[in-house]
């Protein structure tokens, strides 16, 4: 069952748990803020004061021209500033019975009233004895001639030259990852999964996030850890942390992940 609460959705699982809480009126693009695992353990890291565009599981891509992952110019690099867009709510409905636990969103991406994209969003969840399988598909549709890249971070200065992080990603929560994996062991950022999990652990109970994609999609990997450089533990998937992707007007670009979060 669904709750409408305050712009903010309530997923709930048969027995009434909370399974996520995802915001889809903020200012800047929709996010989870709460994803909880059935024994009621949330993964998610609040914003911090650092990056507060990392605002929980988001879905965010950078253009040549616009930035709709980061959310202020203060939060670029110096010599690669670009405008901030924004991704806004038009329509919101929850599946019917029939089609699952979850809901439809029709976002359009914008900057100064220029359209960038329209995308539709299918978010849904299936419940587990251990574990919530959510299932996130995008369809984004051009709404003028543009080039995605893969972040306005890169190395020596250049604009998205570097493995960007941008596409769906997730911080997650110190108190639960500090002392987490990767696993397969020995993944980077960088690989091309069709599955990783990030595992950790919270007063000798292990939790899991997994991220898995279709393998025609090939999109790359990003993730770091608590103790690394940058210090703080964050998974994303594409999609263009490999190439920049350009598409015409009209053109669509479809992506599907599949998130599983759980006590292990």
């Amino acid at each position: 069952m669904s709750d409408n609460v305050d712009q903010v959705i309530e997923i709930r699982d048969s027995k009434g748990r909370l399974c996520g809480t995802y915001h889809y009126t903020d200012p800047f693009k929709s996010f989870f803020r709460g994803l909880y695992t059935p024994n009621g353990l949330n993964v998610v890291a609040c914003p911090p004061p650092e990056h507060p565009h990392h605002k929980g599981l988001q879905f965010g891509l950078t253009c040549e021209d616009v930035n709709f992952w980061e959310e202020s110019l203060t939060s670029e690099p110096p010599d690669c500033q670009l405008p901030i867009g924004v991704q806004q709510t038009t329509s919101l409905e929850m599946l019917p019975p029939a089609g699952g636990n979850g809901f439809v969103q029709e976002v359009a991406w914008t900057r100064d009233q220029t359209a960038t994209f329209q995308e539709k969003r299918i978010i849904s969840i299936r419940e587990t004895p251990y574990a919530y399988v959510w299932t996130w598909q995008t369809t984004l549709v051009a709404q003028r001639e543009v080039t995605i890249i893969s972040s306005v971070w890169g190395d020596a200065g250049n604009c998205g030259r570097s493995l960007g992080y941008c596409g769906l990603g997730l911080r997650l929560a110190r108190d639960l990852f500090d002392q987490g994996q990767v696993l397969p062991v020995g993944t980077r950022s960088g690989s091309t999964p069709t599955s990783v999990s990030y595992v950790g652990s919270f007063v000798g109970r292990r939790v899991e996030v997994k991220f898995q994609q279709d393998p025609p999609q090939y999109n790359a990997l990003f993730v770091s850890h608590y103790g690394g450089n940058p210090d703080f533990a964050f998974m994303s998937l594409g999609p263009t942390n490999l190439h920049p992707i350009m598409l015409k007007q009209g053109q669509s670009l479809q992506n599907r992940y599949v998130v599983t979060v759980a006590d292990v």
